[in-house]
């Protein structure tokens, strides 16, 4: 005789409790997140410091040939050294603006 039968099987009945109370757990865990939150933007939990954001800069055609002379005579690359001299201004300038 074949195992084929006229209706699927069933499936198991869920635990209503244990799906309320889950619920109610992951109600109570986000509130106490939300009291949590970051004075800034950069403090925030879901920032990373091992991850790169691409940001485009533009420069007129005398910087950027200024630029490339100093990746040329100096250990730096041209994305090293604006890297560098960036983080440390925008630094400089976050510090005067929080005080």
């Amino acid at each position: 005789m074949s195992e084929l039968k006229s209706r699927p099987p069933s499936k198991k009945t869920p635990d209503l409790d244990a799906f309320l109370s889950g619920a109610e757990e992951k109600t109570t865990q986000k509130k106490t997140a939300s009291k949590r939150k970051p004075k800034y933007p950069w403090e925030a939990d879901n920032v990373r410091d091992d991850v790169t954001k691409v940001y485009n800069l533009r420069l007129s055609e005398p910087y950027l040939l200024k630029l490339k002379y100093i990746a040329e005579h100096t250990p730096d690359s041209m994305q090293k050294f604006c890297l560098s001299v960036i983080e440390k201004e925008i630094d400089k300038k976050i510090k005067e603006l929080t005080k």
